[in-house]
């Protein structure tokens, strides 16, 4: 196979990115270091680097539904020829989206819930401190505390002085975490939350809620396709990484 070489305005115009672009990857470590010309001394690519860019192209484009930073060091690990490291990321990225997805509709068949005055009916289970909710829910104990004392939800406590979450509370913090990731402000959000407490009442509130990318329906549609192109971008990293390590 004929080894090919490319200069940094070739690999740019084959990835569509500005030559910037590529010396920037290079020194935030997205891609190797090339070798060097010994006429000029002007940087020399190889299908490696090639390749190197065209994951890096996948992977990087924010925001991310999970953790960014995991994703920027999936990319540096195969930069660095640590292809089982990559590759453990790249499948940790994969389930964190896919994970992220299934909290997602889960918030979305509640709200179906809602939309058709349907109410939880269980509320006898009760989940016993905030770190116990946090880690069901999926958020931390800080944007709990955040949600709690801008007065979205309140929680009440038990005997004992412990806050009780009812599966009403956990319904509705799960609706409130899939309207913030929709890029609802907390200050709409109370518009539902804090002056409608009636669980009947919501829907025609979430129909109105504020968003300059177009109604209710349109934004949630819009989260979901955002978390579905993850998981392809996702599948389509390991892909790359596992027929690399084939061919290696």
């Amino acid at each position: 196979m004929v080894a090919h070489t490319y200069s940094t305005k070739e690999l740019a115009e084959l990835t569509g990115v500005h030559s910037n672009t590529v010396r920037l990857y290079e020194a935030w470590g997205y891609i190797s270091k090339p070798g060097r010309l010994e006429t000029n001394n002007y940087r020399i690519f190889t299908d490696l680097h090639l390749l190197q860019m065209k994951l890096a192209r996948i992977a990087l484009p924010g925001p991310y539904p999970v953790n960014g930073k995991q994703v920027q060091q999936m990319v540096k690990e195969f930069a660095l020829g640590n292809l089982d490291e990559s590759l453990v990321l790249a499948r940790e990225y994969l389930n964190n989206v896919q994970l992220e997805q299934k909290r997602a509709l889960r918030a979305l068949t509640i709200l179906d819930d809602w939309f058709a005055n349907r109410s939880c009916q269980n509320d006898d289970g009760l989940i016993k401190g905030r770190l116990k909710a946090a880690q069901i829910i999926g958020v931390t104990l800080d944007t709990l505390r955040t949600w709690e004392r801008n007065g979205l939800y309140s929680i009440k406590k038990d005997k004992h002085g412990i806050l009780a979450y009812t599966q009403s509370d956990l319904e509705r913090i799960e609706v409130i975490r899939l309207l913030r990731n929709c890029g609802y402000s907390i200050v709409s959000l109370l518009k539902v939350f804090n002056q409608h407490e009636n669980i009947t009442e919501k829907p025609s509130i979430l129909l109105s809620l504020p968003n300059n990318d177009g109604d209710f329906f349109y934004v949630t549609d819009q989260f979901m396709q955002f978390l579905q192109n993850h998981e392809q971008r996702a599948q389509s990293i390991i892909v790359m990484i596992e027929d690399y390590k084939k061919r290696k």
